[in-house]
């Protein structure tokens, strides 16, 4: 029961409709873009990726970072958060399913609710001249427990949730 109405109040009155449709991305090679490189510990997907994960994976593909979330068993499941950045989000991508719901709230920022019903949902997004990536998630309105959070090939676990990546700087 409880779950059905944390579907109602996220699909219904916090998140509109609609896919996402990002602007033209901005240039790798600007002057005006931070420096330094992301953490190869996040290349390559986490091997607990697998639909009944029960929460959330992060990992970088080449520039593609991929955000996905599970839940173990065939009952209603709702992961909302966000997804930020100091720089821009381009190229964001879903395949949304009935009652998944991703919002822009800025050229940085985006929602997302997924209604899981034990399969594997998710996000693909790029982050343009960015320095940083900060991500949250919620299973049914609790803050996921930093345990069942992968990140990357090793499947490390964040500090907390919300929790920040941050690129490094670039030797001189």
């Amino acid at each position: 029961m409880l779950k059905r109405v944390l579907a109602t109040l996220v699909t219904g009155a916090t998140l509109s409709s609609g896919a996402l449709v990002a602007g033209p991305a901005a240039s790798a090679s600007g002057s005006d873009c931070p420096g330094g490189t992301w953490p190869s510990e996040l290349d390559g997907r986490p091997a607990e990726v697998a639909v009944g994960m029960t929460g959330m994976a992060l990992w970088r593909d080449g520039r593609v970072w991929k955000l996905r979330v599970s839940e173990k068993g065939r009952d209603l499941a709702i992961f909302t958060g966000s997804i930020s950045t100091d720089g821009r989000l381009v190229s964001v991508g879903a395949n949304l399913e009935r009652g998944d719901r991703l919002v822009r709230r800025s050229r940085s920022k985006v929602t997302y609710a997924f209604t899981n019903f034990g399969g594997i949902d998710g996000v693909n997004f790029g982050a343009a001249c960015a320095s940083q990536v900060t991500i949250s998630g919620r299973l049914n309105g609790v803050i996921l427990d930093t345990t069942t959070v992968y990140l990357g090939h090793g499947s490390q676990h964040p500090d907390g949730v919300p929790f920040t990546v941050e690129k490094a700087a670039t030797p001189v």
